[in-house]
C-alpha cells in the first residue's frame, strides 16, 4: 500500500476546514437576523397597543398620540430596515448550502481526475511501481552501444567488460562476448563461472570443440573449485566427444555428487553416464586409488570452524604444484577415511591411474578454495604408491 492517498485525503480535508465553515456559518447568521428582526417587530406592536389605549383612555393627546406613533415607527426602522430588505434576508442561507455541498463533491472528484489525468497513477501500484519498465530491443542495443564505446575510452574496467560480454551473450552475439571477455583481463581467471562460461562461448564458435583454448580454461576452474558443476560437466562433455568415455563417466559422477538427485540435470546426466559406461565396457579398477585416514591434530582444533573446507589430494612427485586427483569434505567430516582414485581426477589428462607414485596431503581452507594461502592449516605430503592403503595423514601444521 502507498502512503499517497492518504496524504491527498488529510489535504483536502484540511481544505475543507477553511471552505466549508464560512458557507455554513451564514444560515445561522440570517437565522438569528431573522429572528431579531421579528422580536423587534413584536415589540413595537406591544408598544403601539399600549399607546392606543392610552389614546383612548384620554391619557393621549391627538398630537402626542401621533408624535409617539412616529417615534416608534423611526425606532423600529433603524433596528431592522425597510420591509422588502428584511423579507429577502432569510433566503441567503439557501445558496450557502447548496455552494457548500457543491464543494464537498466538487474538490475531492476534481483532485482525483485531475491526478488522473496529470499525474502518474502507476505509482499508487506499488508492485507496478517496484516493476521497471521493459526496454526494447532498439533501447537495449543502444545501452551496450554505449558501453562498448565508453570502454573503448577506458579500457581497464574488467567488471565493465564482463558485463559487456554478458550483455552480448544474452543478445546472441558470441563472438563480440568472447572478445569482450579477452579484453576482461585476470579477473577471469579468478572465478570457475566467468572461466567455464568464457570455454563454452569459445567451444561455440569453434563448433562446438572444447579442444584447446577451452579446455586450458576448464582446467583452470577445476582447480579453483574441483567440485565446480559445470566445469565437471564440460569436461565430461570433452573425453565423451574424444570418445575417451571412461574419463567423460569419471568427470559426469563427480558433477551428479554436486546435483539433486530428483533434478532435471542430474537425470539428464546420469543418462550420459549410463550411455559412455555402456561404451566403454566401464569397469573401475579398485587397485587404481591411495587410501587413508586425515585426522586433525588437537593443537590446533580450537583455530578452525567445523564448517571449514578440507581438500585431501594426490599431487606428482615431480614437483607440480597442480593436484592429479582431489577429494572435498568439512572440519566436522575429521576424522575422515577417504579413498583418491580416477574419479576424483582434476583432469582427463591426468588421472591417478597413469601414475606409479604419488604425493598424498590434506589442507584446511578458510575461503574454500583449492589454492592455498598463507594461514591455511596442512599436513605433510606423504609419498605412496598406487594401490596403496593405511596412509594416515595429520593436519598439524601452518601454511
Amino acid at each position: 500500500m502507498t502512503w499517497f492517498p492518504l496524504f491527498a485525503a488529510f489535504l483536502v480535508a484540511i481544505a475543507f476546514l477553511f471552505l466549508l465553515p464560512p458557507l455554513l456559518r451564514q444560515p445561522r447568521i440570517a437565522a438569528e437576523a431573522a429572528s431579531r428582526k421579528a422580536s423587534n417587530v413584536a415589540i413595537f406592536r406591544t408598544h403601539l397597543a399600549e399607546l392606543e389605549l392610552e389614546k383612548q383612555g384620554g391619557e393621549l393627546s391627538e398630537e402626542a398620540y401621533e408624535q409617539a406613533h412616529r417615534e416608534l415607527r423611526r425606532r423600529l426602522l433603524d433596528e431592522v430596515g425597510d420591509a422588502p430588505a428584511g423579507a429577502q434576508s432569510p433566503q441567503l442561507g439557501g445558496p450557502s448550502r447548496k455552494m457548500a455541498l457543491v464543494v464537498a463533491l466538487l474538490l475531492p472528484l476534481g483532485a482525483v481526475a485531475g491526478y488522473w489525468i496529470l499525474g502518474n497513477t502507476r505509482a499508487l501500484d506499488p508492485v507496478a511501481a517496484m516493476q521497471p519498465e521493459k526496454l526494447t530491443p532498439e533501447q537495449i542495443a543502444g545501452m551496450v552501444g554505449k558501453l562498448a564505446q565508453r570502454l573503448e575510452d577506458n579500457p581497464g574496467d574488467a567488471e565493465g567488460w564482463l558485463m559487456l560480454a554478458r550483455s552480448y551473450r544474452s543478445m546472441g552475439q558470441p563472438e563480440k562476448a568472447a572478445d569482450a571477455y579477452s579484453k576482461a583481463g585476470a579477473v577471469v581467471f579468478e572465478s570457475p563461472d566467468l572461466l567455464t562460461d568464457y570455454a563454452d562461448l569459445l567451444a561455440m564458435l569453434n563448433g562446438g570443440s572444447l579442444n584447446g583454448k577451452p579446455m586450458e580454461l576448464i582446467n583452470k576452474a577445476l582447480h579453483l573449485d574441483p567440485d565446480h558443476v559445470v566445469a565437471l560437466w564440460l569436461a565430461g562433455t570433452a573425453a565423451f566427444n574424444g570418445k575417451d568415455f571412461s574419463t567423460a563417466v569419471i568427470f559426469w559422477e563427480r558433477a551428479l555428487k554436486t546435483l539433486q538427485p530428483e533434478s532435471e540435470d542430474a537425470k539428464m546426466l546420469s543418462e550420459g553416464v549410463a550411455e559412455a559406461k555402456k561404451r566403454a565396457g566401464f569397469k573401475a579398477d579398485p587397485k587404481k586409488s591411495v587410501s587413508g585416514r586425515v585426522a586433525l591434530s588437537p593443537a590446533l582444533g580450537a583455530s578452525i570452524s567445523p564448517n571449514d573446507t578440507v581438500f585431501i589430494f594426490a599431487r606428482a612427485t615431480d614437483g607440480s604444484r597442480m593436484p592429479i586427483a582431489i577429494s572435498r569434505i568439512r572440519v566436522s567430516d575429521l576424522p575422515f577415511d577417504f579413498v583418491l582414485d580416477d574419479s576424483s581426477a582434476m583432469s582427463a589428462e591426468n588421472i591417478l591411474s597413469k601414475q606409479a607414485r604419488v604425493l598424498v596431503l590434506a589442507r584446511v581452507s578458510k575461503t574454500g578454495n583449492a589454492v592455498p594461502t598463507a594461514g591455511d592449516l596442512e599436513s605433510e605430503a606423504q609419498t605412496a604408491k598406487i594401490g596403496q592403503g593405511g596412509l594416515n595423514i595429520v593436519i598439524d601444521r601452518v601454511h
